[in-house]
């Protein structure tokens, strides 16, 4: 795609606006938030201009989906899209740019892929903090999961008042397993800066800017099982997305379930649904969020879930945060690009996805929570004492 040449002026103070996706074992949180600060948009035809936002309450586009064949299928778009340890041989990641429209794959292969590289993490504490439930999508074969930062957090909070307080598992299929334990290999330090006093809010605040975090699967819950010398994974793309682009969604919701069904009856959803909307934290060029309209899957437990480009199979972005509706069709879900992902890593001395990913993991886990994790512990349990 490419991108305007201007970007809009910034849209303004707006309240009640995002939702944060997490289900909590408490219940489901309701969290609101202003949008990013700056809208990219596009008219009706191929190629985009910038435009002064109309109004500043984002709504979304895309209507209730109709079931099909294990798919949502999605409604018309608002405006017409023309009109641990190194475990065998590995290479880098390539984060591929688009250079086609034409589908690669047919949908039912895109879905059973993701599927197969989707991941529920699910957090239980013993005292002094509600539990977690989001979702992940492995991006390396290593076992390596890419999901949000408001999930990645609680592996910073094992031993919140005592040891061993919270424990967080990976699981994977439909219904979800217990299969995986997993480790910190990435959060960036500058979302903890942001948003550590969230941990306590029943209103919790956040536009999706460094929401992200990477895990590495490291054992299995079954100490006597083996790792497998693969993971099934979905190959990035940091090309941006473009209105009335169509996606495939899929993630763990549980924002109408109880903690026991979400304990032992959590199924994956999946969905398709157009871009409807493009975002940018910095007011540059760059789709750094955007809007994938609603459907069954805009709910809490999807967080980190993955948006999936139909045409290629390929990975956008996950799932992140929610304007604030009543029924799923009318919540507008935003995700995360992985060009946001990607440059952030970058800015953040990490040398963009492709640099954290290649090397020896466990060493880079190692180095992660010796050195950098133990600060990030601290302000998060400062921020839960009221301090």
């Amino acid at each position: 795609m490419e991108i305007i040449n201007a970007v809009l002026a910034a849209i303004g103070k707006v309240v009640g606006l995002i939702v944060l996706l997490g289900a909590f074992f408490t219940g489901t949180i309701s969290v609101t938030a202003p949008p990013p600060a700056q809208q990219v948009a596009t008219d009706s035809t191929s190629s985009p201009q910038a435009t002064t936002a109309a109004s500043p309450q984002a709504t979304t586009s895309v209507a209730k989906p109709e079931e099909k064949n294990g798919l949502a299928s999605p409604a018309r778009p608002a405006r017409d899209a023309l009109d641990e340890e190194n475990r065998g041989p590995f290479s880098p990641p390539v984060l591929s740019s688009p250079v086609s429209s034409v589908p690669t794959k047919s949908q039912e292969q895109i879905n059973d892929e993701t599927r197969a590289a989707l991941v529920n993490v699910l957090c239980t504490p013993t005292v002094g903090i509600s539990g977690i439930s989001g979702s992940g999508v492995i991006v390396d074969s290593r076992g390596v999961i890419l999901t949000n930062a408001h999930i990645g957090q609680y592996f910073l909070l094992r031993d919140y008042k005592i040891n061993n307080n919270i424990t967080c598992v990976v699981r994977v299929g439909s219904p979800a397993q217990e299969r995986y334990t997993a480790t910190l290999l990435y959060l960036p330090p500058s979302w903890i800066a942001a948003n550590a006093l969230q941990l306590k809010s029943s209103q919790a605040t956040g536009t999706g800017e460094n929401d992200y975090a990477f895990l590495l699967i490291t054992g299995r819950t079954d100490p006597a099982a083996a790792l497998p010398s693969s993971f099934d994974k979905i190959e990035m793309d940091r090309g941006y997305a473009d209105i009335g682009e169509l996606m495939l969604l899929a993630a763990y919701p549980a924002g109408f379930l109880g903690g026991e069904t979400v304990q032992k009856n959590l199924y994956i959803s999946s969905a398709i649904a157009y871009v409807t909307q493009l975002f940018t934290f910095k007011g540059d060029k760059n789709v750094d969020l955007f809007s994938i309209g609603g459907t069954v899957v805009s709910q809490g437990g999807s967080s980190g879930g993955a948006v999936v480009r139909l045409r290629d199979g390929k990975l956008a972005g996950i799932i992140t945060t929610s304007t604030t509706a009543a029924s799923t069709e009318n919540r507008d879900l935003r995700a995360v690009s992985l060009a946001h992902i990607d440059d952030s890593l970058a800015a953040h001395g990490q040398s963009g996805i492709v640099g954290l990913l290649v090397g020896d993991l466990a060493a880079k886990v190692a180095a992660f929570n010796t050195t950098v994790a133990p600060g990030l512990t601290a302000a998060l349990e400062a921020a839960l004492k009221g301090n």
